[in-house]
């Protein structure tokens, strides 16, 4: 049987800070930190996040688009072992 597979939790946050207590429009967010479902990961600032159109339509998914810094890509079937 197939893992059900599930949209990614992306967070774009400004590390260290809170705009709690704020009033609204009072503070600005300058994001330095990028995850993906809970992990760190390293972004260059030379390849923003962008964060596509967002609709208020209920059937449309919110789109991401990320360049990320990888150590080593593996492309294989899952079954096969790494480095095979």
């Amino acid at each position: 049987m197939r893992e059900k597979s599930t949209a990614a939790i992306i967070e774009i946050i400004e590390k260290g800070a809170t705009t709690s207590g704020d009033e609204p429009g009072e503070s600005v967010i300058a994001p330095n930190e990028v995850r993906l479902n809970g992990q760190s990961l390293l972004a260059s600032a030379d390849d923003p996040v962008i964060v596509h159109e967002i609709s208020t339509r209920g059937d449309e998914l919110v789109r991401v688009t990320l360049t990320l810094l990888a150590r080593r890509v593996s492309i294989r079937a899952e079954n096969d072992p790494e480095g095979a």
